[in-house]
């Protein structure tokens, strides 16, 4: 991926989201509405979606199902399925855009798919830092490989993406949803209370998986 940004680890998409950042105000403030309509104790949190094709954005391959959503396809893909399937497809998509938007895009694709809070305010003055303006390479650019869902509610969930290296290293890292406004919006971690270590990292980034056990397969590669 050619950017103007300091080096960071490429495999995992969602950290890239959190870190890469352009300096237009996201415009707005106030609330969205919760309107919760599944009964959360009947839902299959280990299914993947139906009938998924892949389409690339910017180097990355990102899943679109029949039933799961997103059913809006504008310039930011929106309307997704009030079900775990649905969320996963809208983490999917939602971190590829936040990591990938060109400088053009990205204060569309952040008011679309951000859920309002600290998170989404310290992603705009991050963005406002940087400049993407070049596709990534495929060659060096993590793609997704499946997913765990942590946590699922009517009006939250928490989903553990896993991507894969074009070499072959595996890596996960969560992404955690709210139901707003009869949609899923990503809330990214309020910086406060996500703070970095003396490692340089922070809890939502990416770590090494040995494998894909306890996730379910959904990449481009084995559709």
């Amino acid at each position: 991926m050619q950017t103007r940004t300091r080096p960071r680890k490429r495999w995992g998409l969602p950290a890239a989201a959190l870190m890469t950042a352009a300096a237009i105000s996201l415009g707005g403030c106030g609330s969205d509405t919760t309107t919760p309509d599944t009964d959360a104790d009947n839902v299959d949190t280990t299914a993947a979606p139906d009938s998924v094709t892949w389409t690339n954005y910017r180097g990355v391959e990102v899943p679109s199902s029949t039933t799961g959503g997103p059913s809006a396809n504008g310039k930011v893909p929106g309307g997704y399925a009030h079900t775990p399937q649905g969320a996963v497809l809208a983490a999917m998509q939602g971190q590829t855009r936040l990591a990938l938007a060109p400088d053009d895009e990205w204060p569309t694709v952040a008011s679309t798919v951000l859920a309002f809070g600290p998170g989404r305010d310290a992603y705009a003055i991050a963005r406002s830092m940087t400049s993407i303006t070049d596709a990534a390479d495929p060659a060096q650019t993590a793609q997704y490989a499946g997913f765990r869902v942590d946590d699922y509610s009517d009006d939250h969930a928490t989903v553990s993406l896993a991507t894969r290296m074009p070499g072959g290293q595996l890596a996960a890292s969560p992404t955690t949803l709210t139901w707003k406004g009869n949609d899923w919006r990503i809330t990214l971690p309020d910086p406060a209370a996500n703070p970095v270590g003396d490692d340089g990292t922070t809890a939502t980034d990416p770590a090494e998986l040995n494998s894909l056990d306890g996730y379910t397969p959904l990449s481009a590669k084995e559709a």
